[in-house]
């Protein structure tokens, strides 16, 4: 099954989840229900606005989100003074005139995205960042590593740095936290790949909802969009934008904004993301996402055997000797269907290979890797044997016996 939003390429997305478990509504659910609309929507008239209308209730009611739209542009199409099509399509109106969102109305009066606010005027000096027009000394604080308010709407805070716009609906103070833990990351992150920020790079989209109820029923309001297993996620990456909310605590929220961050790092800024086998790209995710934060300094990597909770499960998994060795990990396969210990299995040996005494060599097959080098799973088990682990059987008892370790210092 897979775990991902739906319009977007499976070998990119299968994977982006954090810590998924199950209760999806069965696909073939959604494909009957899909045919159905689709039979009702030709039995229309071609001109027929009031049953385009009540298919398009019967779709939001079935959580068909994406049917429901193009149902209410039909009727606009037909019928371009429909306000209640028009509103259900989140169109604004400036006088006679609909415009497709509040950006797109000043847009369309010629005005430029400012870092507070619309201007009428480009202010002298500016440069263009994130699609916002910045005075040089705005500029300048985001490349010193500040993230700075910029616009909001509603409860909606937007949030910029030197890589990353961020959308929230988080306080702005906690915005703001957030969006310095992203620039940290993806700063370290490129001096670690040796990549320098080259001028007009892409910008990084994060969306942050209030909470995690509104996350949950953003994914169960439109099943066209979203695998419902999605619900019991708790984050995503779609191939262009992050998407988190406030889980349980910061330290968890901050680790999950860390984990899909990476996914987004490896896919659109390093390029590396299509040559790693699942459990590495995970594993690394996760590798990432355990941290120190003081408010002010980031540091990935770590081990934190106070909250960690990987290693309580790590102390199960060890208990009954089920912890993965080096050719088990690697000949493992895409894992399409995630078991509860994937993610534990996976940061622990992406741990210990980039911590413990096979690091250096570790690094070598690493760069392989990410070169691309490396294809298949054969490939990739074939060179870590040859390049970090001769000898399978010691390695993989120095591994067990440091997760042993790790493992038995959670206290939580």
């Amino acid at each position: 099954m897979h775990r991902h939003p739906k319009p977007l390429c499976t070998a990119i997305t299968a994977l982006l989840t954090l810590l998924l478990l199950a209760g999806a509504l069965p696909a073939q659910d959604v494909v009957a229900l899909r045919r159905e609309a689709d039979t009702r929507r030709a039995a229309l008239a071609p001109d027929d606005v009031a049953g385009r209308r009540e298919l398009a209730r019967w779709c939001a009611a079935n959580r068909l989100r994406q049917s429901e739209l193009s149902l209410y542009r039909e009727i606009v199409r037909l019928a371009p003074d429909d306000e209640a099509a028009r509103k259900a399509l989140g169109h604004v109106r400036d006088g006679a005139t609909w415009h497709e969102s509040a950006d797109a109305m000043q847009l369309a009066k010629g005005r430029l995205r400012g870092l507070a606010g619309w201007l009428d005027a480009k202010p002298e000096g500016a440069a263009q960042l994130h699609e916002h027009w910045l005075a040089p000394g705005e500029l300048a604080r985001l490349e010193a590593g500040e993230a700075m308010a910029a616009h909001k709407s509603g409860a909606q805070h937007e949030v910029l740095t030197l890589h990353w716009r961020l959308r929230s609906g988080l306080k702005e103070k906690e915005s703001l936290e957030l969006a310095r833990v992203a620039e940290q990351a993806v700063r370290q992150w490129r001096e670690e790949s040796g990549l320098k920020r080259e001028t007009g790079a892409a910008t990084l989209h994060m969306v942050m909802l209030k909470s995690h109820s509104d996350y949950v029923a953003m994914i169960q309001a439109d099943m066209e969009t979203f695998d419902q297993q999605m619900t019991k996620s708790h984050g995503f990456f779609d191939g262009r934008v992050c998407w988190g909310s406030f889980f349980k605590d910061w330290y968890r929220t901050r680790r999950i904004v860390l984990h899909e961050a990476r996914h987004q790092f490896d896919l659109l800024v390093a390029g590396t993301f299509l040559h790693q086998p699942a459990w590495y790209r995970e594993g690394t995710a996760e590798y990432y996402s355990v941290h120190d934060w003081d408010g002010k300094t980031l540091r990935m990597g770590r081990l934190n055997s106070d909250v960690n909770e990987h290693l309580y499960f790590l102390q199960r998994i060890c208990k009954r000797r089920k912890l993965r060795g080096a050719e088990s990990t690697l000949r493992q396969g895409e894992q399409m269907e995630i078991d509860p210990e994937f993610y534990q299995q996976s940061w622990a040996f992406v741990y210990f290979c980039r911590t413990g005494k096979y690091a250096e060599a570790f690094k070598k097959w690493e760069a392989d890797l990410l070169a691309g080098k490396l294809k298949g799973h054969e490939a990739q088990w074939k060179a870590f044997a040859e390049t970090v682990a001769p000898d399978t059987r010691a390695f993989d008892r120095a591994y067990s016996e440091a997760t042993e370790t790790d493992a038995a210092k959670f206290k939580g």
